[in-house]
Order: structure tokens, then sequence, then C-alpha cells
């Protein structure tokens, strides 16, 4: 009888096939990288290098992998908010860099500066939003040079959680936030991160120019990468799932190998986003049962090699709130966690990462809060238990007036904030108020009761310097 878990797609002895054939094509096809860099790096450490392409042994991914930390600490400006990464934590975080929002009245618009603040004030008020990153693009009214420098500047601003940072120019801002010269930051040794970026290989097989580079200037400097391929099964990967596996897999331990050559022992994260291709309009579908799969089985990989994994949650390829949006939402939400996924942004996610909605993003902390309360372990204390209530109760009695319920149960039950709970009649006598309307009020009073965190007058006057420095 076969026993095993089916959310994890991979047997031990498939995992070791995916590891084995991508050292083959690691071994022989090699990978293409732009970057002279990068490849004046490789040739330095003894990687063999042919033209623009680099081929990689097993001992040079072995030996990458054993300086890799299985666990790390992000840093926050309010060191309560420092967060760990890997083993047995995971933590939520917004969706990244989507060009749309969805407004309440459903407009879809290019957005903006403003927008991108918004999601800030969200992500500082929401208690289940662990770390930063940029719901929306600011790129409506910021010159496109500019914005990430202007992303990273605002979050360190109006938030004092952990912070994403993908671009050379920001390690100066984190080394002035941390109070820490940028020849420090390279001596920190394994286990800090100030910072986590993104490094996206190209698939197949390859990594440009721009994030080769931009791996190598943050990764010198501490600031961990979450190494993300986003092959698409049947247009830059192969259409059958295994495949696809192999190629991302190579994809991502190519750019692990020159992480660690920068800097060895830097953090890193092994990216689990791969998807399908809609074959019908060659789109990539974020909300399919593939890429959950995919995601499961490269969290695999990733523990197999005892290397933190960055997933997602909440994606959904829905272009509205809908039971489309909620339900593909709320499945990724449980399943992404309980596969042992370990960095999950994806909060305000819609129409395949291209639409961001702050709507959504209090719904997805709300399915954030359920997730944490399904998968808290129970607890069998001799109080939790409460055997010796059951006897005093008795049959036929009442548990509702004794002081133990009092004590326990608001930490014992979950309290919906935005979903209903109440009787049709009720439900109706308050406006028949749908999820929507409840989210869209939620959303306004908190940009209306927002208050950003204290920062030192100094200290915001030395980052705006800095800033209006280095815009181009």
């Amino acid at each position: 009888m076969d026993n095993r878990d089916r959310l994890l797609p991979l047997r031990k002895e498939e995992i070791e096939l995916v590891h084995h054939k991508s050292l083959e094509v690691m071994d022989k096809t090699g990978m293409w990288f732009q970057s002279s860099r990068a490849r004046e790096i490789f040739q330095k450490h003894g990687v063999r290098v042919e033209g623009e392409f680099v081929y990689f042994t097993e001992d040079q991914i072995q030996d990458a992998l054993k300086t890799v930390p299985p666990k790390f600490t992000l840093l926050a400006r309010n060191s309560a908010r420092n967060m760990p990464v890997g083993e047995g934590y995971f933590a939520f975080g917004p969706s990244g860099g989507s060009p749309f929002i969805l407004d309440y009245d459903g407009t879809m618009r290019v957005s903006t500066s403003e927008d991108y603040e918004n999601s800030l004030k969200l992500t500082q008020m929401l208690d289940c939003v662990d770390f930063n990153r940029e719901l929306v693009a600011s790129g409506g009214d910021i010159a496109a040079d500019n914005i990430l420098l202007y992303e990273l500047f605002a979050s360190i601003k109006m938030t004092d959680k952990p912070l994403d940072c993908t671009l050379a120019e920001g390690v100066g801002l984190l080394a002035i936030l941390f109070g820490i010269s940028k020849e420090k930051m390279k001596d920190t040794g394994q286990g800090i991160a100030y910072a986590i970026g993104t490094a996206n290989p190209l698939s197949p097989l390859g990594m440009s120019a721009h994030e080769s580079d931009t791996l190598i200037d943050i990764c010198r400097y501490n600031v961990a990468v979450a190494i993300s391929p986003m092959p698409m099964a049947g247009m830059t990967a192969p259409s059958t799932l295994p495949g696809l596996l192999i190629t991302q897999n190579c994809e991502i331990l190519g750019a692990l190998v020159l992480s660690q050559l920068v800097n060895p022992g830097c953090p890193v994260l092994y990216g689990c986003i791969g998807t399908i291709t809609n074959m019908r309009n060659a789109c990539a579908p974020i909300g399919a049962p593939e890429a959950r799969l995919i995601e499961y089985a490269s969290a695999q990989l990733a523990s197999w090699y005892g290397v933190p994994a960055r997933g997602d949650v909440g994606l959904s390829d829905a272009n509205c709130l809908d039971f489309q949006a909620g339900a593909e939402s709320a499945f990724h939400f449980v399943n992404a966690v309980r596969n042992g996924l370990h960095l999950l942004p994806g909060l305000g996610a819609m129409g395949s990462w291209n639409i961001g909605s702050l709507e959504k993003m209090v719904l997805d902390a709300e399915l954030a809060a359920y997730t944490k309360r399904l998968l808290r372990p129970l607890e069998f204390s001799e109080e939790n238990m409460a055997v010796s209530l059951i006897k005093k109760v008795g049959p036929r009695g009442s548990f509702i007036a004794e002081e133990h319920t009092f004590h326990h149960f608001r930490r014992e039950f979950y309290d919906s904030v935005l979903f209903s709970r109440i009787p049709y009649e009720n439900w109706e006598q308050q406006g028949k108020k749908d999820v929507l309307d409840n989210a869209h009020k939620k959303v306004r009073e908190m940009l209306n009761d927002y208050q950003p965190p204290d920062l030192e007058g100094s200290l915001e006057k030395d980052l705006e310097k800095y800033t209006d420095t280095h815009y181009v």
C-alpha cells in the first residue's frame, strides 16, 4: 500500500535522479553567462569556461552547497522584527512588482508611487506580513532608472520590517541604515543578511549580464539572494514536469555556485516558481495545479540540498476578486507552508503576477492568519487536556461560563476579521456587505490610521542625501 503524502510529488530516489541528471547537463551542456565579470570569477576559481558558456563539475557544485547556510537571520531596522529564514520557519510578504493595480471599483490601471506607498503602509500594519516587497511597481510616475532605489528608500522610511534590495546602489542605503561600513558588511560571516534580493536566471540555462552582476554586487555584502528562475514548461523548458525540474535545478545550481565563489557563506534561497505555458495564448498561469506540483517538488529538492526555499503564497490568475481568486489563493497558502517553503511572498497578487490589489493584500493576510492557526501544533499539556474540568462539568453540563474557557478561547479560536460568520438575517440587516466590501473598508481604515515608525532625523537626512546623489 502506498502511504506517501500525495502533496510531496518526489520520492527520495526521484530527487536523486533529478540531481544526477542535472549534473550531467551542467557538465556536458553548461550554462550561458552573458556577464564577463561572472565568467572571470568562474575562471579564477578553476571552473571551465569556453566563450560565454560555463561548465560545472560535481565537486564544484558540492563545494558551493557546503558553504550555503541552511538557516540565517534577516535583519530589520527594528531588531524585534529580525526574521529567521530556513529550517522550521516560514514568513509571509507581499507580491512583487506588478505593473498594474486593481481598484475597488474594478478598474485596472498602471500603478504609481502613491499605490506603492499605500502598500507599504499595509505591510507595516498587517501583523501577518513579515517582510517588505513591492506589491506594485511605482513606474507610473518615477523614472525607470530610479524605481528600485526609490522603492528601497521608501520602504526604509515607511516600515521597520526586513527589506527587499535588488540593486547594487541599495547596499549603500543599507550600510547607512544599519550604521556599518560597506566593507564591514562583507565580514559578517554566515548566518546574517541585511536584506533579500532576487536573481532571475534566464530559462533555459542562461543568466543575463544584469542578473549576474546584480547577484555579484549584492552577495558581496551579505544581502541574501533568492535564485528564482521561472522556466515555463512547453516554452523555456520541456513540457514534461520532470524535464522542467531538471532545467530549473541546473539554473539554480549554476547561480548558486557563482554566489558562493563571490562570498562563501552568503545566504541564498532555492527559488521554486516555475510554471507551465498556456498553449492557447503563450502566457504563464501561476494558479495552475502544475505550478503547485513544480513548487512542491522544488521545495523537496531545496530540502535535500539543505538550502532554504523561496516560494509564493496566494497566487491567482484571476483578474478580479472572485471565487477563483479566493480558491486558488487559499489552496496555495496552506500547502505552500505545509510543503516546507520558507520565504513566501505573494500577498496581493492577481492576474498572473501582473496585477496587485490592496484589497486582496488584506484578504491574503486573513488567509495567512488562518494558515498559521491551521498548522499550529496541538499542545497536550495537562491544562489543555482539561480532564479535571471535563470531570467537574460532567454529562449535560456547559463550559461557556467556566474560567478555563475565558482563559483559553481567544488564543485557541481563530477570530476572522473579514470573513462573515454571522447568520443571514444579521448579515442582511448590516447591508449585505460581501468580503470585498469588508476588505475595502479595512484598507481605508488602515491607510487612515497609519503612523510611520520612528526614524531618527539625522539618519533620514543621510538616507535622503545618499538617494539624491544616486538618482539618475
